[in-house]
């Protein structure tokens, strides 16, 4: 009964158990358009990445798979990998040359990146049209565990509770 038990919970944890879940990274940035006006892109949000690195630029890089947030009051509402970088890096700088395009409600076509050359970010909006040199920072989000992580964490304390229970029991009839 014994050993039926403990296999059944090693089976139960490893089928439980998922690979780890991708990162979130919290972002912002302000500006001033270079042209006079219309006024530059303020914007924040959140940026949900793979959990499988590669490498872009020669930095570690991961794919952003979805991006929430505002800009100039409205959401965020896709990203459009097909057409632009997408990668969230490492490094001096959270975003690469490439950079990231994405849409708002609004209808705004918006790329955010990094320009090497003046080690400056940079956004460039089309439909109104503007570009500026923005200060951005980036900064992860605290994680919640998986729900695979609180099963085996529960499983975990149950079968220490049933440990020190039989320990107990056995002291006890040792003891009359």
């Amino acid at each position: 009964m014994k050993k039926s038990l403990l296999w059944l919970t090693a089976a139960l944890a490893v089928s439980v158990s998922a690979p780890a879940s991708a990162a979130q990274y919290m972002f912002s940035f302000s500006g001033t358009n270079l042209f006079g006006s219309p006024a530059m892109a303020v914007g924040n949000g959140v940026f949900t990445t793979s959990n499988v690195s590669t490498i872009v630029g020669g930095r570690t890089a991961f794919a952003i798979t979805s991006i929430t947030g505002m800009v100039n009051g409205s959401a965020i509402v896709a990203p459009d990998a097909a057409t632009y970088g997408n990668y969230f890096t490492t490094g001096p700088a959270f975003l690469d040359g490439t950079g990231l395009r994405f849409f708002t409600a609004a209808g705004n076509d918006i790329r955010f990146f990094f320009q090497d050359s003046v080690s400056k970010y940079r956004v460039n909006t089309f439909n109104p049209g503007a570009t500026g040199f923005v200060t951005a920072t980036s900064s992860l989000v605290a994680g919640v565990p998986e729900p695979a992580t609180w099963a085996m964490m529960i499983l975990g304390f149950g079968m220490t509770a049933l440990a020190v229970r039989r320990k107990r029991s056995a002291f006890a009839a040792s003891v009359a």
